[in-house]
């Protein structure tokens, strides 16, 4: 930092030569000037804004064969700073532009520059709007004495005369305000006198320029009719040896490889942005996202960017704006400032999702303050080092200036340098270095570290890597503060901060950084005040070290005498919680699907005379449908009877599995010994006990013996089976009565019989079947399970075939969002 004083003569625009007069002062000086100029700024508007001649310092430079720089200039007054001042017509802008000089083309009367020492050095008309300006007189030498020695204040004792170019043979009738003035055609000659600053004078510009135009006024008005002869003011210059005519000239991209070079930059900085939004809302939709926390950094980036614009406005442009341009103005400042809070804080997002599974320093200490823990040890720790590397930073921000023999410039906006038009700059400084600070801290080095850091695995190359991109970008966008030099002297720069932020934040963490940039902006932004004889300019200065004091001292108090972050106790994030409770849930259903599906058959049984083949399909991870099919035996281990069982429990996922596999167990008790309306009598008492009053169980039951050809079947609320037969596919019917299981204590169900025959196709299912849903919300229906039987060739395909023809029909009907269980058992004889 110390670097910084050393060079400061020769790398600070405004060394030797801060702001002498604030903006308001201005302003009421040409507002005391403008009668005497033939105009009122009553009824006009007034903007004005400070100007940084670069253009005019850097030919400067490049001419002058003895040492020059900004602190020299400045106590020699050179014009290198000024105040511009727009005077224009009120309410007539429809707020499309980008710079004062848009605007004065727009509905500007008068342009003028107030040099540093306060004095009138540019004033230029419009070519085309209405000239406010008449100095009634018929002596031209008698009128340009009047305006520039006693109105502008230059000495013409000073200067003699060089060039006189007067014809006074022309004259043109101008429009006064609030007067009806007869209009005549006249010429649209000018009268031009030139001074020179005389031989040994030093402290007034070498020459002075004036441009008048002859003007003959013809007003008719309740006081009678008279004639006016004057003149208008077309422009004036103050000059010095080499300045321009055109104060307002700015420097450009010099060839096409700077051109190109910054479009290069700007595809980088588009590459972060794309980079921001998509990890952010990729980390959303993961859920790994602090709303609280997104929602505060939202809110107040969004609130400081549109409340500095807001304010920037009405300090400058407001008078000029129409309805329209105002209203206009108001949603362009509010769309870019959500779209700003929205950029900071899915930066954010992404930032911390990455740091905390990258374990990076001072992520706890962040959490603890917004915890609002704020007197701790390492808060303390974290602000003194942010404070140390921002010394470094303009140490080298400074060493860097000089040896490219550039110069620090104050650029804060688009607009230039706004801050110092801004009545409540302390508040605007503060707010604009607050936004940059933590856009660039965690967008531009906290998320392109921890991005590469992800993505790379070698630390040398993800340091490197870091530099590189995080210097390209805050060349592009970020900075509070300009060079003269061009963009590839600025990216050497600001790789060179680069290099030291993205040690920081390896070495101490996002809150050493955000200090640091914060403590290396605000240092450079109150340049321009310090040293200003004006309390208007120069407090800021002095209140603006308080307010960089004030968190210094902090840190050396929470430092020696504040708690440990360790004993705030481990933070862990909401949706880390959720992330882990969700794995928690995830593996228990995991473990209820695997014991599910062991309690169903893994493979058909196997015998002679019968084909079958089930299968169970849920609509979430676990389900309420379960399906058997056991055989029994006699004493010689023959197969007998094959008994098949479909069940749907009431309810969804876990809370219909649950009582699935209860019922499943005690089916599987009796199914093999017992007859189905014996089995379905036995199990609803203690199903009717043990589960909750909201669940039943619907169950369709049959047992097949293999001498009798008898299939039973017995129905406990449960679709009802088909029958093909000859190609014709129907319901069963079974006896009353048809309580879903656990409905009531005790019921005493019946079984209907019947002869099957060789070649018929039997056909259990669970309610998923007729009640899929295809996406226009129709369902397949009762009535089309027959008609798909029907359809199938259930002679020659086997039942495993047939089973899956209904699997594809299903699932293709409903495109693969099972609206319910679906559950299935074939069999042929």
């Amino acid at each position: 930092m110390a670097s910084y004083f050393l060079v400061r003569p020769d790398i600070e625009f405004y060394a030797a030569g801060p702001i002498s007069e604030s903006k308001e002062t201005v302003e009421e000086r040409l507002a005391d000037i403008a009668p005497r100029l033939g105009f009122s700024t009553d009824s006009l508007a007034m903007m004005t804004m400070r100007k940084q001649h670069l253009k005019y310092l850097k030919t400067l430079q490049d001419t002058l064969t003895d040492e020059t720089n900004p602190a020299k200039l400045n106590k020699a007054n050179v014009h290198i700073q000024s105040w511009e001042t727009i005077i224009g017509s009120k309410n007539r802008n429809n707020g499309m532009f980008a710079s004062t000089g848009q605007l004065f083309d727009d509905v500007g009367r008068l342009q003028l520059n107030v040099s540093n020492s306060g004095r009138v050095i540019r004033l230029n008309a419009h070519d085309e709007n209405p000239n406010p300006t008449f100095l009634q007189g018929d002596s031209l030498l008698a009128i340009a004495n009047e305006l520039v020695g006693n109105t502008l204040g230059y000495d013409l004792d000073k200067y003699e005369i060089v060039e006189e170019n007067s014809d006074d043979s022309t004259f043109e009738i101008l429009e006064e305000r609030n007067d009806r003035v007869i209009l005549e055609n006249g010429g649209a000659n000018t009268l031009d006198i030139t001074w020179e600053r005389k031989p040994g004078v030093t402290d007034t510009p070498e020459l002075l320029s004036l441009n008048l135009k002859p003007v003959v006024r013809e007003i008719d008005n309740e006081s009678g009719f008279r004639t006016e002869f004057g003149f208008s003011i077309e422009s004036f210059a103050a000059m010095n040896q080499f300045e321009p005519e055109n104060l307002q000239a700015s420097t450009s991209i010099e060839d096409d490889s700077d051109l190109y070079f910054s479009y290069a930059l700007f595809v980088a900085l588009f590459i972060l942005a794309i980079l921001v939004f998509t990890v952010g809302i990729q980390n959303i939709f993961k859920g790994k996202v602090e709303w609280r926390r997104a929602l505060i950094i939202f809110i107040v980036v969004a609130l400081t960017t549109y409340g500095w614009r807001a304010i920037f406005f009405y300090y400058t442009f407001n008078d000029f704006l129409s309805n329209a341009g105002l209203f206009g103005a108001t949603i362009n400042s509010v769309l870019f400032a959500l779209v700003v809070g929205l950029y900071g804080s899915l930066a954010y997002i992404s930032w911390e999702a990455l740091a905390r599974s990258q374990k990076q320093r001072q992520v706890d200490v962040i959490d603890a303050l917004w915890q609002r823990k704020f007197f701790i040890s390492e808060t303390g720790a974290g602000i003194i080092h942010g404070f140390a590397v921002g010394g470094i930073l303009i140490g080298i921000m400074s060493a860097l200036i000089y040896l490219m023999g550039d110069y620090l410039i104050q650029i804060d906006s688009q607009f230039g340098f706004a801050e110092a038009s801004i009545k409540p700059r302390l508040l605007t400084i503060n707010m604009s270095a607050l936004t940059v600070t933590w856009l660039v801290c965690v967008a531009q080095i906290g998320f392109v570290y921890s991005i590469i850091n992800h993505w790379v695995k070698r630390d040398w190359l993800v340091g490197i890597l870091s530099i590189i991109f995080s210097g390209i970008c805050i060349t592009v966008l970020g900075r509070l503060i300009g060079t003269s030099g061009s963009v590839f002297e600025d990216l050497a720069i600001y790789l060179g901060i680069a290099v030291v932020l993205i040690y920081a934040i390896r070495e101490f963490g996002l809150l050493s950084v955000c200090t640091a940039l914060w403590f290396f902006n605000v240092f450079f932004m109150i340049q321009p005040y310090i040293g200003s004889e004006s309390m208007e300019v120069a407090y800021v200065s002095w209140v603006q070290a308080f307010v960089l004091a004030g968190p210094l001292i902090y840190g050396f108090i929470a430092y020696r005498y504040g708690f440990s972050v360790s004993e705030v106790g481990g933070y862990i994030p909401e949706y880390e919680e959720r992330i882990a409770q969700h794995l928690r849930v995830e593996k228990e259903i995991e473990i209820a699907r695997e014991s599910q599906y062991k309690l169903m058959p893994l493979q058909p049984p196997k015998a002679d005379g019968i084909d079958v083949y089930g299968f169970f399909l849920p609509s979430f991870e676990v389900g309420g449908d379960y399906f058997d099919y056991v055989l029994s035996e006699n004493g010689q281990g023959e197969a007998t009877a094959l008994t098949m069982v479909v069940v749907d429990v009431s309810g969804k996922a876990m809370r219909a599995a649950m009582p699935a596999v209860f019922t499943s167990g005690l089916l599987l008790s009796r199914m093999k010994e017992d007859m189905p309306d014996e089995v379905l009598s036995q199990i609803t008492e203690p199903i009717f006990s043990r589960t909750d009053k909201r669940t039943f169980i619907t169950c369709a039951l049959a047992r097949y013996d293999f001498d009798s050809m008898k299939m039973s079947i017995a129905n406990a609320g449960h679709c009802r089976p088909i029958l093909k037969r000859n190609g014709l596919a129907e319901y069963i019917h079974t006896p009353a009565p048809a309580f879903p299981l656990g409905l009531r204590a005790g019921v005493k169900y019946n079984a209907e019989t019947i002869t099957m025959k060789k070649g018929d196709f039997f056909l259990l299912y669970s309610d998923g079947l007729p009640e899929a849903v295809n996406e226009k919300g129709e369902r397949f229906g009762f009535d089309e399970v027959p008609r798909l039987i029907e359809s199938i060739d259930t002679e020659n395909l086997s039942a495993n075939e047939i089973a899956q023809e209904i699997k594809r029909t299903v699932q293709k009907f409903s495109n693969y969002q099972l609206a319910d269980d679906t559950t299935i058992i074939c069999l042929k004889i």
